[in-house]
């Protein structure tokens, strides 16, 4: 990867948590995640990052093998370069939690290899509340449909434990559409957030005259 590219985008109420050759992390007081990915290898994706209808069979194989699911996936432009845009969801990480991990992820083509922008943020304290709005304003069935067959649990551990091993699925409440009447909600977050730093992310080559040594990052922050 050539260093004579700048990269800028706006974490200024951010702050840096972890940082390494190849990774940054920041977090801002709204529970937000920002996590930057530098590429140092060519990327080998067996697919043509345009075709929309490839990336998102890809990226629905791969979020499923892992537990979550695609909500989005789209073809986007940012700082002058295309990139691909993909939302999913995980189960938290958080131990005996109910609730969901957002993460919408940015991958910018340069040249031959991939930078990857993740903005993520984990749900906590009461979960399942737009999801049980908006199944009563829509008339719809509940996210966790029952089975045919009664299942028989010998405690609430054991409930939550089969609950938090079922595949995740796409719901209706997960729509755009429903972000401004949950602003706090870890999805309208994460929404937000990439939109505000897709809006302030810029690609410029350097100068040949001020270009940084060969050593030194490419990447630039706000």
């Amino acid at each position: 990867m050539s260093n004579n590219i700048s990269v800028k985008f706006d974490v200024a109420d951010c702050t840096l948590r972890e940082q390494s050759e190849d990774h940054f992390g920041w977090s801002n007081a709204n529970g937000v995640y920002i996590v930057l990915r530098i590429p140092k290898n060519p990327t080998n994706w067996s697919f043509d990052p345009h075709d929309i209808d490839a990336a998102t069979r890809f990226f629905s194989q791969q979020s499923a093998s892992n537990g979550g699911a695609l909500l989005e996936m789209n073809v986007v432009t940012v700082g002058g370069q295309t990139a691909l845009r993909g939302l999913f969801k995980y189960r938290s990480p958080l131990p005996d939690s109910m609730g969901m991990m957002f993460v919408n992820i940015l991958w910018i083509r340069l040249g031959d290899a991939t930078a990857q922008i993740n903005v993520e943020s984990v749900e906590q304290g009461t979960t399942g509340v737009r999801e049980a709005t908006v199944c009563v304003m829509t008339g719809g069935s509940p996210a966790s449909a029952s089975p045919s067959e009664p299942l028989v649990m010998d405690s609430v551990d054991d409930m939550f434990a089969h609950m938090r091993a079922q595949p995740l699925r796409v719901l209706p409440s997960e729509n755009s559409e429903y972000d401004q009447m949950f602003p706090d909600h870890p999805l309208s977050k994460v929404r937000h957030r990439m939109a505000q730093l897709e809006t302030t992310l810029s690609i410029a080559a350097k100068e040949a005259a001020r270009a940084a040594p060969a050593q030194a990052p490419w990447w630039k922050f706000w």
